[in-house]
C-alpha cells in the first residue's frame, strides 16, 4: 500500500517549484510578445524579485505594452491567453502559480514606483 506524502513534503516541494520560477518565466514572456508585440516588456516583481518567496507566494509577472487593451474585460481574457499559450506552446505547467499583471506604457509609468526590484526578463 502506498503512503500519501506527508504535508511538510507536499510544502517543501511546492517551495522548491516557486523558487525554480528563472525556468518558467520565459514561456509567459514569450507568449505575451507573441500576443503583444515584440517590443512588449516583461518583468518579475514581487517576492520573487526581492528574494522572499514563501511557500504561499505566487510570481508576479508584469507585462507593458503599447498594445494593452484598457477595458479591464479584455484584459483578463489577454492573461487567460497568454497562459494558455504559456502552457501549450512553451512548457509552463499548467498548475504553476503566476499572476500576470498587464500595464500599458502610461499605466506602468504610474505603477512601477509600486515595485521595489524587477528583473527583465529578455527571453
Amino acid at each position: 500500500m502506498r503512503r500519501k506524502p506527508s504535508l511538510e513534503k507536499l510544502l517543501v516541494e511546492l517551495y522548491r517549484r516557486l523558487r525554480q520560477w528563472r525556468l518558467y518565466v520565459g514561456a509567459v514572456a514569450k507568449a505575451a510578445r507573441d500576443l503583444l508585440g515584440p517590443d512588449t516588456r516583461v518583468y518579475v516583481v514581487g517576492g520573487a524579485a526581492e528574494n522572499r518567496l514563501t511557500v504561499l507566494s505566487d510570481i508576479d509577472i508584469v507585462v507593458v505594452s503599447k498594445n494593452v487593451p484598457r477595458d479591464e474585460r479584455k484584459k483578463l481574457y489577454l492573461r487567460l491567453d497568454i497562459k494558455d499559450r504559456a502552457v501549450t506552446l512553451y512548457g509552463l505547467p499548467w498548475d504553476y502559480p503566476v499572476d500576470i499583471h498587464l500595464y500599458s506604457e502610461e499605466e506602468f509609468e504610474k505603477a512601477r514606483e509600486h515595485y521595489r526590484r524587477m528583473i527583465e526578463i529578455k527571453s
